[in-house]
């Protein structure tokens, strides 16, 4: 029944589809069209909702007497749309990266083609057949037949696309019947293999417009600016239509609004002959206007009103549009003469609950929490986003990468990305794509650069596209990745560089500037070392920034037999083929949780920037890193903590900072308090908002900022112990009580015991409650995060995940104050040689303190290590931890710039991170001390000298390491505690470079201390106790 050449042939995009148009919806009333909010319409008529629907093996199967039926006759199912319907059972989703679901044999798919047919109702009136009516698809996967009362209307293709199809003349008064034949696959499909789920149907907003016969059929504005940007030109080019058979004579009257005021208008008649079209043009000049910018997003509305010949309306057409001038000058993007850098994201339409579906509801929570975040650009990866979400990104204030629907990744497996892209078949089809989402969204001021795609190679087919769009529109830039530095692109672009080769880029005398359209793959625990990144950025003017692959977890809401939820991932349908959890890539969670990492981005996109200048005078530098507006809308405030405590607090001023420039202030309470303070000094700045916005609330943390005024040396931290252990040696009993298999060492309340053969600390007792349940070992593993892809096989090969130990020697010293207990040995794994030789000695003093220390030798040349550190646990009942570190969020040596020295005090359940993949997390960097208790408030201290790692955990490390969901975790028979000298960097090599040489651990040999001490919080304060 279904044509097969119009869903596989290239050179067939469309049947009866109108043209491409700016997107927008006719009113009929004034004031509703300035609202311009669609349901507000009575010329639009909104078919979301129930649809009848059935799903085919095959295309073929689908046969004149189903195309014919209606919806009670039809025997389907019911679906909602918009929806993809594998969400709702109907066939499976697919994820993959790169590879095909199909065999690579363009333009053909497979006769296995799972096509869904839809159905529903909709009514027509007979004073609605005086009207032009339309159905409008804003997006279909992956290529679709539409019939009207059972005969054809239009065939379409270009899933992330706006399709329209004029249905007048199939429609009657009364019930009418929409069937929508949606095919899973057509030659559309090898343009579209972009690394998202595979899944299919109806999944944007489906809707009649119902307009005179006369009408508006696009509006194009073009907006430019003089240089000195106080006078604003705008062009207004309204295409009008008439679909009667008569002459008809009409005016348009055209208003320019600024905040709903009325500030331009402008009015002209004209004679349209029959079945004709016209195009007429409008121009204003507004002086003073006000500029767009995603820090001030100015938006003008401009409303078309169509009249009849008497005056009568016809229909109105709202568009917003803004004021803003976009040039490149010496390699630099300039935005309103100021050079830009772009904070920045990628983003998939997609959501855990809904597929591609998603609501306006989550488009804009999306957008709130981008500006939360300092987030400042969007790369639509790889398709135009849904028309509302650059509605909001205009409203919000939001610069946008729109990027055609269009990758060909999957050619690489038969040996060349761009085959297509070379192929003259395939023009037609990959201009089509760059026409449909330039047409569509042409008009908002949001969109700063065309994107010509996604890893498709490049080919002519790609000049064709970039040709075309700067015959209709030279006023944006045009990026191509794949392009690399050809001439075809404006911007030159790059994905997961290392921050070495992006620092060289920014080195290079060029006229185009430099952008990384994705880097730092957020996949997991990570990404890592973004501030080097940043640092490299803001030193060289022809570095644009970046967009952070990606924005959130693509993890499908899935339930196991037993009815717990966990979030799926490629594989955990049966698809194949897959890529596993690499659609778990974001810097959210899917439920639109941010992730440790999406903190750590906040931070390093930190508008407000705060330096230590002198420290003796209290002299501090404030940046502001705002291109366009001043610190007016923040308020500063400061607190200097000692000890991790709050001595003084305060505000500064800095509502005269302009943007891009800075101010120095003084803060004579520094001074005052370093004069006679004893303890670690830092200062923390705390930026808010003054006054609430749409996107945050009053007293909405900007960025916070530490700067350290005195810290602790080794030195400072023994004094400290020796200080405690004086007064706790007060206590009477201290004795050392041998046996067969172990030794027993009383220190007042303390009892501490240590086996006699192995040397281990077995049991550390205070008034008869025990701190230990497994004997601290030494530890070099981690579960090996998303980041650590490639390194963790060199982990297993050296066998750091299944250390085993050989005593070497174990000896016991008795001495007055203290009692010694030292053991070396060997570990290594089965099959390899060893690779450390670990000599760990207790001290138990009278004071009932235990010192830890730990000196090791590497045995052989290793790959850097995940970690290194002891490794104990505590009884479960032990579930609260306070410590002094960095916090309150996990953080690692290459992401713990948004983690601020502070005392911490939380349940050790809330330190768990929920990786959709687990892995290693909750790691505390530059630890003082840490105090893990129960609920009575007693339990064991940890003393760094000064600093140590520290994280305490529910989970094990092979568990961690061997579960693949979250449902899979099961917890410990105890508390894990993890003391690390250090901790390897994470990176982001699940898609892009390792950890920085910096943040490896490569260490030969080396030596580390702590003590622990039993308190009860009751009668001791830990937080004075050092």
């Amino acid at each position: 029944m279904l044509d097969k050449n119009y869903y596989q042939n290239p050179k067939i995009q469309h049947i009866n589809r109108e043209e491409p148009r700016s997107s927008f919806i006719p009113f009929d009333n004034h004031q509703k069209a300035l609202e311009n909010e669609w349901e507000l319409s009575n010329l639009f008529r909104l078919l979301n909702g129930k649809w009848y629907f059935k799903l085919f093996e095959k295309p073929c199967m689908v046969t004149e007497d189903i195309i014919l039926a209606d919806t009670k006759s039809c025997n389907f199912d019911q679906i909602i749309v918009p929806s993809n319907f594998q969400m709702f059972g109907y066939d499976i989703p697919i994820y993959t990266n790169t590879r095909y679901p199909i065999p690579v044999d363009p333009p053909f798919v497979p006769d296995i083609n799972p096509t869904g047919v839809y159905k529903r109702e909709f009514y027509i009136s007979q004073e609605d057949l005086d009207k032009e009516i339309f159905v409008v698809f804003e997006g279909v996967d992956s290529a679709f037949y539409v019939y009207i009362n059972g005969k054809f209307a239009g065939f379409s293709k270009v899933s992330h696309m706006m399709h329209e199809f004029d249905i007048t003349r199939f429609v009657q008064e009364g019930r009418n019947t929409i069937t929508a034949i949606v095919l899973k696959y057509s030659d559309g499909t090898y343009l579209e293999d972009q690394d998202k789920w595979r899944m299919s149907g109806i999944f944007r907003d489906v809707y009649l417009l119902l307009r005179p016969k006369v009408f508006v059929r696009d509006v194009y504005l073009k907006s430019t600016l003089s240089d000195d940007l106080k006078e604003g030109h705008l062009t207004a080019e309204i295409e009008i239509k008439n679909r009667s058979n008569d002459q008809k004579e009409f005016s348009v009257e055209v208003q320019v609004f600024f905040d709903k005021t009325l500030i331009k208008s402008s009015n002209k008649s004209l004679r349209l002959s029959a079945s004709g079209k016209q195009e007429i043009t409008f121009e204003f000049q507004i002086e003073n206007p006000r500029l767009w910018s995603a820090e001030l997003p100015n938006l003008y509305t401009l409303i078309v009103a169509l009249k009849d010949s008497s005056g009568g309306m016809l229909e109105i057409i709202p568009q917003n549009f803004g004021f803003r001038k976009i040039e490149i000058k010496d390699g630099v993007f300039y935005l309103n003469n100021v050079p830009i850098k772009l904070k920045g994201v990628n983003r998939h339409d997609m959501h855990p609950r809904v597929g591609f579906a998603v609501t306006r509801k989550m488009m804009q929570e999306d957008i709130t929490l981008m500006k939360q975040h300092n987030i400042n650009c969007v790369r639509t990866s790889h398709y135009p986003n849904h028309p509302y979400f650059l509605e909001l990104c205009d409203r919000f204030g939001i610069y946008v990468i729109d990027e055609a629907d269009l990758e060909t990744h999957g050619f690489g497996a038969v040996g060349d990305w761009g085959l297509l892209a070379k192929d003259p078949v395939w023009e037609d089809a990959f201009v089509e794509r760059a026409k449909m989402m330039v047409k569509r969204d042409k008009n908002h001021p949001s969109i700063i650069m065309w994107s010509l795609g996604n890893e498709s190679g490049y080919g002519p087919n790609h000049d064709k596209m970039a040709q075309w769009i700067r015959s209709y529109d030279n006023s944006r830039p045009i990026h191509y990745e794949s392009a690399r530095d050809a001439e075809v692109v404006d911007i030159v672009s790059v994905m997961y560089p290392s921050v070495e080769k992006f620092e060289e880029e920014g080195k290079k005398q060029e006229k185009r500037p430099f952008f990384m359209c994705e880097y730092a793959h957020a996949m997991g625990n990570g990404p890592g070392n973004l501030k080097e990144y940043w640092d490299v950025i803001y030193k060289y003017p022809r570095l644009l920034g970046g967009c952070v692959w990606e924005w959130a977890d693509h993890g499908i809401l899935t339930k196991i037999p037993d009815g717990k939820e966990y979030y799926a991932y490629g594989g955990d349908f049966g698809d194949e083929p897959n890529d596993g959890n690499f659609c778990i890539d974001g810097l959210l969670f899917p439920d639109r949780t941010p992730s440790p990492g999406m903190i750590e981005l906040k931070k390093v996109y930190e508008p407000v920037v705060i330096e230590l200048l002198d420290k003796e005078s209290g002299i501090f530098k404030i940046t502001n890193r705002y291109d366009f507006i001043s610190l007016n809308h923040i308020e500063v405030e400061w607190k200097l903590l000692s000890g991790g405590r709050v001595v003084k607090e305060g505000f500064v001023d800095v509502s005269d900072v302009l943007p891009r420039s800075s101010k120095e202030v003084k803060i004579d309470e520094v001074k005052e308090v370093l004069e006679s303070c004893k303890e670690e000094l830092f200062i923390t700045f705390t930026a808010k908002l003054k006054n609430s916005l749409p996107w945050a609330k009053r007293g909405f943390v900007i960025t916070k900022s530490q700067i350290a005024l005195i810290e602790d040396t080794p030195q400072d931290a023994v004094q400290k112990i020796e200080k405690v252990n004086v007064i706790f040696s007060k206590q009477n009993r201290f004795e050392v009580v041998n046996s067969p298999d172990k030794v027993e060492v009383f220190a007042g309340s303390t009892l501490v015991e240590f086996c006699r053969w192995s040397g281990d600390l077995i049991s550390l007792k205070h008034n008869g409650l025990d701190f230990i349940k497994s004997s601290p070992r030494f530890n070099l593993w981690r579960a090996p995060t998303d980041n650590d892809v490639h390194i963790k096989n060199e982990w297993i090969k050296a066998g750091f995940d299944k250390l085993q130990r050989r005593i070497v020697n174990v000896s016991f010293e008795e001495h007055s104050e203290y009692f010694k207990v030292q053991t070396t040995s060997v570990y290594g794994a089965y099959s390899v040689k060893p690779v450390f030789e670990v000599t760990t000695s207790y001290k138990v003093f009278k004071s009932g303190i235990v010192e830890t220390n730990v000196y090791a030798q590497a045995l052989r040349q290793l790959p850097p290590l995940p970690k290194i550190g002891l490794q104990f646990m505590m009884p479960k009942e032990f579930e609260y931890v306070k410590y002094y570190g960095r916090g309150p969020h996990e953080n690692y040596p290459d992401i713990k710039q948004s983690a601020t020295v502070e005392i911490y005090d939380m349940a050790i359940k809330d330190m768990y991170v929920p990786y959709i993949m687990p892995q290693e997390y909750g790691n505390r960097c530059d630890v003082r001390w840490a105090f893990v208790y129960n609920i009575y408030g007693i339990g064991l201290c940890i003393k760094g000298i000064p600093t140590f790692n520290f994280s305490a955990r529910e989970y094990t490390d092979d568990v961690l390491t061997r579960a693949k969901h979250t449902y899979e975790l099961t917890k410990a028979d105890g508390i894990v505690v993890n003391v690390d000298y250090k901790i390897g960097g994470i990176g982001s090599q699940s898609c892009g470079p390792g950890p920085l040489e910096k943040y490896l651990i490569k260490d030969e040999k080396f030596e580390f201390c702590f003590y622990m001490i039993p308190v009860d919080s009751n009668s001791l304060d830990v937080e004075k106790l050092w």
